[in-house]
C-alpha cells in the first residue's frame, strides 16, 4: 500500500513539474529544471514509470526549446544530460535515456531548421553521458546491452519504420554520424565490448530497407574504422609513432584487430539479409580483408588495450567511492600547482632573454658614431684606414693626410663639380662626397633657387629664367597658356556684386608671380539643330504650266 501510495504521489508531483518546465516565464523553467534535477528525480526515480517520465520529458522538451542564448543552451544540455551518468541506480538512469530518446524521436518532425542545431547538441551529449554511464559501470555486460538495445529499439531500427511509411528517422542519421565521436573518449575497450557496441549497426547492414541509412552506417562507422586502421597501418611500418591516446590510434587498432571481414562475410551469407545491402557488405569485407593481410606480411605487432577505469581498480582494492573522488581532486591540484610552476619558470626565462636583448642593443648603439659636423666626417674618415690597417695587420704603411694633400684633394674636387655643373655660385663644398649632410644641404640650397626664381625672377621669351643681375640659368620652363590656364566664366555673366570662384581654376607654373592671366574663352551657347520636315506628296507634285492652262481651256470651250 505504501508503494502504490508513494507511486501515485510521485506520478502526480510529475505531471506538475511538466506543466512547470513548459512554462513561458523562463525563471519558472529554471526553477523546476532545479528542483527535477537536484531533488525530485535521486528521490522518486524507482517510484516513476515510463509513462511518467515520458510526461516529464514532454515539458523538459518545450523547457530545452524555449531555450535561446547559446551559452544557456550548452549549459542546459550538459545539466539534462548528466542525469543519466549521474542518476541514482543504472536501471534509472537507462529508463530516463530510453523516454528520451522516445520523446525526441516523436518529436523531431516538428523541430524547424532554426532550432535543429541545438537539438543535435543535445543529442551529442545525450550519447556521451550515456557511455559515461557505461564507464562508470566499467562497461558491464547486461547494462552495456540494454543501453546499445535502447538505441537499436528507439533510434535505429525502430519497429515503428516497417508499419508508418513517413515516420521520422533524422535522429537515427545523427546517431549514426555521431557515434564514434563520442565514444572515443571512453576507450580502449575489450573486443567482446566492442561487439556489443557495434552489433544494432551490423543489424542496420542486415535487416534495414532504408539505403540512407545503410550510407550513413557504411561511411561514418565501418569505413572510418577502416581508414584509420590504414593510417596506424602506414605509420607503424613507416617506424613513426601516433600520438598516443589519440582517437584515430584506439579507432584504427579497432579496425586492425576485431575482424570485420569475417563477421561482413558471415552477415553477407545469411539468408535474412536484405539483398540490396549485400553489394555494401561485400565490399567493405574486400576492403578489411586487404588491410588485414598487410597487418600480417609486415610483421607489426599490435597489442590489444583494455579498457581500465580509476574508480574501478580503487573499488576493487577496497576503497570507495568518496575516497577515490579525494584521490582525484588531489591530483588535479598537483597538476595545476605543476602547470603553475611551469608558467613563472617561463615568465622568468622570458624576462631573462628581454634583459639580454637589451643589453646587447645598447651596445649596439654605443658602438655607432654619431657624425655632427663635416669635421668629424674628415676626421672620420682618416681615421677608419689607419684602424682597418692594424685589424688587416698586412704590414702596409698607414697613408697620413697632410694639409698640403688636403689642399690637393679639395682642388681636385672642385674641378670634377666645375666640370660636372655642380658648383653654384662659385661657392665649392669642403665635405666629403660620401656624407650624407652635405647631399641635404645641396638639396636645400636647390630648393631655395627654386623658390627665388619663381619669387623675383622674369622668364624670358625662350623660356629660360633671367635672374636679378641679368644673368641667364641653364633651367628652363616649358609651359604653355592654352594648356596651363583656361578661364571659363559663367554663361551667363553673374553681377559683380556677386563673387562666385571660376569654373576651371589655373594650374602649374601659371600660378606663378608676374604672369599675366590668359584669354578668357567664351563658350557659346549650343544650338539645337532642327530637323526638316519631310514635304507631302501632294506638295512635291509640279503646278501645271500656263500652256497647259489654255488647252485645258480651250478643250472646255470646244466641249
Amino acid at each position: 500500500m505504501a508503494a502504490a501510495a508513494a507511486a501515485a504521489d510521485a506520478s502526480a508531483e510529475a505531471a506538475a513539474i511538466a506543466r512547470r518546465l513548459a512554462s513561458c516565464n523562463g525563471s519558472a523553467r529554471e526553477r523546476a529544471v532545479r528542483h527535477l534535477l537536484s531533488t525530485f528525480l535521486p528521490a522518486s526515480a524507482p517510484h516513476l514509470s515510463a509513462s511518467d517520465l515520458l510526461k516529464l520529458w514532454k515539458g523538459l522538451f518545450f523547457c530545452f526549446w524555449h531555450s535561446d542564448k547559446p551559452l544557456y543552451q550548452s549549459s542546459l544540455a550538459t545539466r539534462l544530460a548528466a542525469g543519466v551518468s549521474s542518476g541514482p541506480s543504472p536501471a534509472a538512469a537507462a529508463a530516463f535515456f530510453a523516454a528520451y530518446l522516445a520523446t525526441l524521436r516523436r518529436e523531431w518532425v516538428h523541430i524547424d531548421t532554426h532550432r535543429l542545431d541545438k537539438f543535435y547538441l543535445l543529442n551529442r551529449r545525450f550519447l556521451h553521458h550515456a557511455f559515461l554511464l557505461l564507464a562508470a559501470n566499467s562497461f558491464a555486460a547486461d547494462l552495456t546491452s540494454q543501453v546499445v538495445s535502447i538505441l537499436s529499439e528507439k533510434v535505429l531500427l525502430p519497429e515503428a519504420d516497417n508499419v508508418a511509411a513517413g515516420s521520422p528517422r533524422g535522429l537515427g542519421y545523427h546517431v549514426a554520424e555521431v557515434f564514434l565521436d563520442e565514444l572515443s573518449p571512453v576507450l580502449p575497450v575489450s573486443l567482446q565490448t566492442m561487439e556489443v557496441l557495434l552489433s544494432p549497426f551490423f543489424a542496420v547492414l542486415e535487416k534495414s530497407s532504408d539505403r540512407v541509412m545503410v550510407a550513413k552506417v557504411k561511411s561514418s562507422v565501418f569505413e572510418r574504422f577502416l581508414e584509420s586502421g590504414k593510417q596506424l597501418l602506414e605509420m607503424a611500418k613507416k617506424g613513426e609513432g601516433v600520438e598516443k591516446g589519440s582517437a584515430d590510434e584506439k579507432i584504427g587498432k579497432v579496425g586492425l584487430l576485431f575482424g570485420f571481414s569475417k563477421r561482413f562475410s558471415d552477415i553477407g551469407a545469411k539468408a535474412e539479409t536484405v539483398q540490396a545491402n549485400r553489394k555494401v557488405l561485400f565490399g567493405l569485407r574486400d576492403a578489411f580483408v586487404k588491410v588485414e593481410k598487410g597487418l600480417e606480411l609486415s610483421g607489426v605487432e599490435i597489442a590489444v588495450s583494455e579498457f581500465k577505469s580509476t574508480e574501478v581498480t580503487g573499488v576493487e582494492n577496497g576503497m570507495d567511492l568518496d575516497e577515490v573522488k579525494v584521490e582525484k581532486k588531489k591530483k588535479k591540484k598537483a597538476k595545476k600547482a605543476s602547470l603553475v610552476e611551469g608558467e613563472t619558470e617561463g615568465a622568468k626565462d622570458s624576462k631573462q632573454e628581454k634583459k639580454v636583448k637589451k643589453e646587447k642593443k645598447e651596445k649596439k648603439k654605443k658602438k655607432k658614431v654619431e657624425v655632427v659636423d663635416e669635421g668629424d666626417v674628415t676626421e672620420q674618415s682618416t681615421d677608419a684606414p689607419a684602424e682597418e690597417d692594424q685589424q688587416m695587420g698586412d704590414g702596409t704603411e698607414a697613408v697620413t693626410f697632410d694639409e698640403t694633400l688636403m689642399s690637393n684633394l679639395q682642388k681636385q674636387f672642385e674641378k670634377a663639380a666645375a666640370e660636372a655643373g655642380m658648383v653654384n655660385g662659385g661657392s665649392s663644398s669642403s665635405a666629403s662626397p660620401a656624407s650624407g649632410k652635405a647631399a641635404k644641404k645641396r638639396k636645400r640650397a636647390k630648393s631655395a633657387d627654386r623658390l627665388s626664381v619663381s619669387d623675383g625672377d622674369d622668364v624670358s621669351s625662350e623660356g629660360t629664367i633671367i635672374s636679378q643681375d641679368g644673368e641667364k640659368s641653364g633651367k628652363k620652363v616649358r609651359f604653355s597658356m592654352k594648356n596651363n590656364l583656361v578661364w571659363k566664366p559663367h554663361n551667363p555673366l553673374p553681377p559683380q556684386c556677386l563673387r562666385l570662384p571660376p569654373s576651371a581654376t589655373p594650374r602649374g607654373s601659371a600660378l606663378k608671380k608676374g604672369v599675366l592671366p590668359g584669354p578668357i574663352k567664351e563658350t557659346p551657347t549650343p544650338v539645337k539643330k532642327t530637323k526638316p520636315k519631310a514635304k507631302s506628296a501632294k506638295k512635291v507634285l509640279k503646278k501645271p504650266s500656263s500652256a497647259a492652262k489654255r488647252l485645258r481651256k480651250l478643250q472646255n470651250f470646244s466641249a
